[in-house]
């Protein structure tokens, strides 16, 4: 019985990628974001009222991608869906930039992918 479970699960995690929703494509677009993301040490990301390094917004976003990538299938809908507002509390999430106003990080990221889209092949 044991066996035929085991076989049964391996057959499945074969399965599953299948079911993922994004390409490639999409894939790179939102890691080069995340990377171009990483790079802003000036940049406070505001969760919930509370202030977050861009290292912990980008650990944060990757957690949020890898639990629903297979709900989404571009980038943008990254963004808008998931990158932008919190899930429990459904507040929009804000960028503050040195000598800047805060603004809500959606259309931020929006501009942020629109600028290493350009870098990409």
């Amino acid at each position: 019985m044991l066996k035929v479970l085991s076989g049964t699960l391996l057959a499945l995690l074969m399965v599953f990628p299948a079911f993922a929703k994004l390409n490639a494509h999409e894939e790179a677009r939102i890691e080069a974001m995340l990377q171009a993301l990483s790079q802003k040490q000036d940049l406070v990301f505001i969760r919930n009222g509370s202030e977050h390094t861009c290292e912990e917004a980008v650990s944060h976003l990757r957690l949020k991608l890898s639990n629903t990538r297979n709900r989404i299938d571009t980038a943008e809908q990254f963004i808008d869906k998931v990158a932008s507002s919190s899930s429990i509390t459904g507040k929009p999430y804000l960028v503050k930039l040195p000598n800047k106003e805060n603004e809500e990080a959606r259309p931020f990221l929006h501009e942020l992918l629109a600028q290493t889209d350009e870098m990409l092949p």
